[in-house]
């Protein structure tokens, strides 16, 4: 997987956590699954971009400023 992979997986969390939040408000069936959703997601592209930045050999240089 690509780093652009992770920011998608990022910006779709945030997405389905910002729709799940709207339906909570209204009360409707499906927000906790869609706030679980975006959680997952979310939780899943931090860590996929966190490993992405650690396993490249050009983070080290910048991290030992």
């Amino acid at each position: 997987m690509k780093l652009k992979h992770a920011i998608i997986l990022l910006v779709l969390g945030y997405c389905f956590d910002f729709i799940g939040a709207l339906q909570k408000i209204m009360h409707t069936q499906y927000a906790d699954s869609l706030l679980i959703i975006g959680m997952t997601l979310k939780v899943a592209g931090a860590l996929l971009f966190l490993y992405k930045i650690f396993t490249n050999p050009k983070t080290k240089d910048f991290l030992n400023w």
